[in-house]
């Protein structure tokens, strides 16, 4: 495929045009690069997108330019590339030393051997060196971290262009697998060459064909699912003519499948349900389970386990001093600088150093440094392995030459020295940090036996723990991978001879262990590893029973007395598991070849006395019967979580007898299924099926078990206490370990649900059995270790008529209102009923009078189906604690588990009980809550509720609601279901009624897909660990009772200061309210003034205008004379003169009207005017009065709102 770098320039030539004048020197371009490969453009922006090639915003590429050519498949990019998405996200982007030209450079290094050219690497570097680019360097900073916080990327890349990608973080490093279209009979050969020790299946569908279409989600489903065990192919048989014909194809869609290269199946059908069923069925066939995965062995089944790592890295400066001359390579001071990079800055800042010139120095070291010091050039290799793209670089190396001359060199020298051994031990195993590299080493035979030989001579060290420890890790990483690879395709991807060199060379080694228990550990897990799941009729298999694997590990425990080999839990259960791993490899019969056959069977029964079985329970001497091998493989608990169902079918009753019923029930011993025949048309009880118009035919079904109780002279004939031995004793077992158990039968009234459940006096069920068995092992475990304290609390009630009634209180008295419980649900324990009686027992008579009590509580009667028909749902539950304390390690161990019994009320038609009234209303309940009951099996079963995570509220799944509070029991029962619990079922049937056993078969079909986890509820402490908790519980308390008082005391300080504010606040209030009063007292007498002063204008104005308008003529009075002389003085009598002369022109008075008018009119206009000047006062007065008034209530509100804000 070739390799070309696009690269754009994010300044449109703007960087061409100014950069001289701003910077100081010519940059022609903001370079943005990205890599297109095999029709793709994979770039950074944030996240690493995957685009069509010129698709974004940016537009087209400035540049276009072709690296090279790269022969890598594209499995093994894409996972490189998860690689690189792990250290290239939103938060570790930064513009100047981890961009998309960094993302640039380690792909195209990654893909060719070189990276991209320098000048673009080193462009954010150069323009952050100007004073410029200083200046711009905090602005520039906290843009693009807006730009990261607004839309997640820096350019918008993945927002904005049609068609990205982005690889979500919870799917790196899993490809899923997809559907692969194919036209050419020539391409489908070859697909189904690949899938040869497999399996595939081919969908033959047409573009025209509207029930296809409906099938092509679930058929995608089941490929993402098991796509990389199963070949899914689809075929349009209106282009592929040549495929349909070789098929003969009349009809679509048609389904073949093909197992281990040959035709399994074929049909036609547009059942999503019956696809599914039969791919499952397929996966099956082609991957059948191991015993292993049968067994309870945590450590070795955990498929998130990791390979050790050698991460610490010494000073380099003090290591490339030792190196010499050969440390001022640039290719060293590269990886140097890479590494302190890494190591200080985390990998996002650390762009990968020129790869080839370090190989090139490597390879050169072992013949130019001498062996004494040729441990600090790998032990630079190996710091520079821990980085995942480091590795993977290697990982791709033709020929892996750099790896193979170190381990050629180190295992060629015949005395090498210590540190050297040392780091190219810890070296191979930082080959492990990338996801390519295990697979490199299992397909490479020059490597992988470079690196078996390495072990193998690296465990013969007995001087150096240190040495033995790090082979122990390689050997772990190595197992591990081997290990994964058998979980993922059929057959051995390593030679079984590698694989016994390494066994042996394990083996050996633990024998021959006797100071470190840390490399003890290692090469233990690195066995386990190793063994589990191994072809159980090979070589590798006669290895470990030749040389006694098992007697050999477990001699470990007597060499390591004082060691924590003993004493720490989890070594004991490593030990445990590879015993358990290891014992049925060389014991069972089921997995050994016919040759020894009779030997297996002659040490079976000695397994249980041995000390593998008493080290493989850890309960407090749990049964060991139905571990022993005499319990068959399928009934066994799968592994997997499933509920656990089993069908019981009960004996004939009296009025079956009568009307000479006939059995339509048929069970197999050897498979375990049950077969229900078609009824014949004589039979009453079936006269409704006959008539109706459905197709009647033979059904079967496969359970866990199916226990024929029909008729007692069988020779395989169930009773009561083999129902026991095979499913209570398990799960009592189980109850020991800390599980939580549930065991309910489900069935029609009348199916013999109460008597397998509780029994009769003669014949006890499961519950009875149980509460005997329970007190005889706590009996038995007190002789042997008095240290193990027990308690046991029981409770029993009913669910009747949707209500909840304790029956361990008594029953009602009559006439009295029974009282019914509430239900409350736990966010640990779930669902529960409040205030339920739970009564502490200590030995069997006292729990079985309890339960005697409870049954005379219960509500029963008679109806035609059954004379003693339960009317309600029963729940008997044993609480059990065990309290171990190991007075060697101060140990107390705390386990505690349920178990849950339930005696479901049975189904029931009112027709055929002819119940009415309260019978009616009681089969009515019933009935819904088996519905419910039905509904919910069925939504657990839904293998796309399995898929999902589960959400609080929603079951199993987050697709549909499971409706567990649809009903009461349900309710009650969701976390038996569905939850913390393993699950049993008990399916009883009768045996003469088609529809009624045929509908409970079918809820136990689908009840057998529900899949549970069950977890183990215990609490391990030491005496001084919960010393130091109750001192450490005790300082807090203190400390928030400091805190609380403070906390009061600043409270009450601050309630008093508020209180004197208030009171300051409320004393200015009042004043400002008398202040107000007083203004306002002020201006009512300033306005009533004004008033009067304008009421007098307007009345002497008034005055005046009427005096205009009517003037009073002028009246000249001239006074008496006082008797002066009889002449009068000059002046006085000229004046007279001319005033007589006067008075004779205007003697009327009215000789001047012309200027009296012109006075009025200006009277009139200055009184006017004066009026208009009045009345703009009085609004100017009013308006203050306002404007006043109104500020002091504001200011008032303002001063109330305050006061309110400081009192909440």
């Amino acid at each position: 495929m070739d390799v070309h770098l696009l690269v754009y320039d994010l300044s449109r030539g703007m960087a061409r045009q100014m950069s001289m004048g701003l910077l100081g020197f010519q940059l022609d371009a903001i370079y943005h690069t990205s890599i297109e490969l095999d029709g793709r453009e994979y770039v950074y922006d944030g996240n690493v997108v995957s685009i069509v090639p010129g698709s974004s915003h940016l537009g087209r590429p400035m540049q276009r330019i072709h690296l090279g050519q790269t022969q890598l498949p594209m499995d093994v990019i894409e996972e490189y590339l998860d690689s690189l998405r792990e250290i290239y996200t939103v938060d570790a982007y930064d513009l100047w030393r981890h961009n998309c030209n960094n993302f640039s450079n380690d792909f195209a290094t990654f893909l060719l051997g070189k990276g991209i050219p320098e000048h673009i690497t080193n462009m954010p570097q150069t323009v952050l060196n100007s004073p410029f680019g200083q200046m711009l360097l905090p602005m520039l900073s906290e843009q693009i971290n807006a730009q990261k916080r607004a839309r997640g990327g820096i350019l918008g890349i993945q927002q904005q262009t049609p068609g990205s990608s982005v690889k979500p973080r919870s799917q790196l490093h899993q490809h899923a697998g997809q559907v692969q279209p194919v036209n050419d009979p020539a391409e489908l050969d070859a697909i189904l060459a690949n899938h040869q020790d497999s399996c595939a299946v081919i969908l033959f569908s047409s573009a025209t064909c509207p029930p296809c279409r409906t099938l092509y989600p679930v058929y995608d489903e089941l490929a993402e699912e098991f796509g990389n065990k199963c070949g899914f192919i689809k075929v349009d048989v209106s282009q592929a003519f040549d495929v349909s014909s070789r098929y003969s194809i009349s009809v679509t869609p048609t389904f073949i499948t093909f197992l281990k290269g040959s035709q399994e199946n074929r049909w036609s059908s547009a059942d999503p349900n019956k696809l599914r069923g039969n791919i499952e069925l397929l996966m099956q066939m082609a991957w059948p389970l191991h015993l292993h995965q049968s067994l309870n062995l945590p450590t070795f089944a955990n498929p998130d386990a990791e390979p050790v790592i050698f991460a610490k890295v010494p000073p380099l400066s003090k290591l490339l001093a030792k190196m010499g001359v050969a440390a001022e390579r640039p290719a060293v001071q590269g990886v140097k600088d890479f590494i302190e990079n890494r190591s200080n800055d985390g990998p996002a800042e650390a762009t990968l150093p020129d790869m080839a010139g370090f190989t090139d120095f490597v390879r050169d070291s072992m013949t130019q440094l001498p062996p004494e010091l040729l441990f600090t050039a790998v032990d630079l290799l190996r710091c520079g392995l821990i980085d995942p793209r480091f590795s993977g670089y290697l990982a791709e190396e033709r020929d892996h030459r750099t790896i193979i001359a170190v381990l050629d060199h180190v295992n060629s020298l015949q005395d090498c020295p210590y540190a050297l051994r040392l780091v190219t031990l810890q070296m191979a195993c930082n080959l492990f940090s990338s996801p390519l590299y295990p697979d490199q080493i299992l397909l490479n035979e020059k490597l992988r036996t470079a690196l078996t030989q390495l072990i193998s001579t690296s465990f013969l060290d007995d001087s150096h723990n240190n040495v033995r420890v790090a082979t122990a890790s390689l050997l772990f990483n190595l197992s591990l991978a081997i290990s994964r690879k058998r979980q993922d395709a059929p057959g051995e991807s390593v030679p079984e001879s590698d694989q016994i060199e390494l066994a042996a060379s394990a083996l050996e080694a633990i024998s021959q262990e006797s100071s470190s228990a840390e490399a003890l550990e290692g090469m233990l897990l690195a066995l386990g590893r190793l063994a589990y799941r191994l072809p159980v009729d090979g070589e590798l298999a006669d290895l470990l029973r030749a040389l006694d694997a098992q007697d050999t590990i477990l001699k470990k425990r007597k060499d390591f007395p004082d060691m924590r080999l003993i004493n720490e839990h989890r070594f004991r259960n490593t030990i445990s598991e590879i015993n358990d791993t290891l014992t049925d490899i060389s014991l069972d019969p089921r997995l050994m070849p016919s040759k020894h056959a009779n030997n297996a069977a002659h040490e079976a029964p000695l397994r249980a006395s041995t000390p593998a079985a008493a080290l493989r329970s850890s309960a407090s001497t749990p049964s060991l019967r139905s571990r022993d091998g005499t319990v068959p493989p399928h009934a066994r608990m799968d592994p997997g979580g499933n509920v656990r169902v089993v069908v019981r079918v009960r004996a004939f009753l009296p009025r079956e007898i009568e009307r000479n019923a006939e059995c339509l029930i048929r069970m197999d011993p050897m498979t375990q299924t049950t077969t229900l025949m078609v009824p014949n048309d004589s039979d009453p009880a079936n006269l409704r099926v006959a008539k109706s118009r459905k197709i009647i035919e033979e059904k079967s079904f496969a359970f866990d078990n199916s226990f024929w109780s029909h008729d007692p002279e069988d020779e395989d004939y169930a009773t009561q206490e083999d129902v026991y031995n095979s499913l209570g004793e398990e799960f009592l077992d189980h109850n020991f370990e800390g599980y939580h158990t549930c065991i309910f039968a489900y069935g029609q009234t009348g199916s013999g649900k109460s008597y397998t459940m509780m029994g009769t006096p003669s014949q006890p069920g499961l519950i009875p059995r149980t509460c005997e068995d329970l007190f005889e092992r706590i009996a038995a475990a007190h002789e042997e270790t008095p240290n193990i304290s027990y308690n046991v609390r029981v409770s029993y009630f009913e669910v009747y008529n949707e209500h909840v009634r304790d029956l361990l209180v008594g029953a009602v008295p009559p006439g009295q209102a029974p009282y019914y419980l509430k239900i409350r649900e736990s966010p640990t324990e779930g669902p529960y009923v409040k205030d339920l009686t739970e009564q502490p027992v200590r030995n069997l008579n006292e729990i079985l009078r309890w339960m005697r009590i409870g049954d005379q509580s219960r509500t029963v009667a008679s109806t035609k189906m059954n004379d003693t028909s339960s009317r309600s749902h029963a729940v008997f539950t044993i609480m059990l604690k065990q309290i171990h304390h190991d007075m060697e390690t101060d140990e107390t161990t705390e386990r505690s588990s349920r178990i849950r019994l339930v005696d479901l009320a049975g189904s029931e038609r009112a027709k055929s009980t002819e119940a009415t009234g309260q019978r009616l209303r009681e089969g009515s309940n019933i009935n819904k809550s088996l519905t419910t009951l039905g509904r919910v099996i069925a939504a657990l079963a839904d293998p796309k509720q399995q898929q999902q995570p589960r959400k609080r509220g929603m079951g199993m799944g987050g697709s549909a609601v499971v409706p567990y509070r649809d009903s009461i029991l349900t309710w009650l029962l969701k976390d038996s279901l569905g939850g913390n619990s393993k699950t049993a079922m008990i399916a009883c049937i009768a045996p003469s009624d088609y529809e009624e056993t045929l509908s409970t078969l079918r809820y136990a079909d689908q009840a057998k897909r529900i899949r549970t986890r069950a977890v183990v509820n215990q609490d391990s402490i030491s005496t001084a660990e919960r010393d130091a908790q109750i001192a450490a519980m005790a300082d807090e308390i203190r400390v928030l009772q400091l805190t609380v008082n403070d906390t009061s005391r600043r409270r009450e300080r601050d309630v008093k200061e508020q209180e004197e504010k208030l009171e300051e606040y409320q004393a200015r209030v009042r004043g400002l309210q008398r202040l107000m009063e007083e203004r306002s007292l002020v201006a009512e007498g300033k306005i009533r003034s004004l008033q009067t002063e304008n009421e007098a204008l307007r009345l002497h104005l008034k005055l005046a205008l009427e005096s205009l308008k009517n003037p009073i003529p002028t009246v000249t009075i001239q006074e008496p004379e006082e008797g002066i002389e009889g002449e009068q003085p000059e002046g006085e009598n000229e004046g007279g003169e001319e005033k007589g002369d006067e008075g004779e022109e205007s003697d009327d008075g009215y000789a001047s009207g012309e200027g009296y008018e012109k006075e009025a009119d200006d009277m009139q206009d200055y009184m006017h005017g004066l009026l208009k000047d009045l009345s703009l006062f009085r609004r100017k007065i009013g308006d203050d009065k306002t404007r006043f008034v109104e500020g002091l209530l504001m200011h008032e509100l303002m001063i109330g709102f305050f006061i309110l804000c400081m009192e909440v």
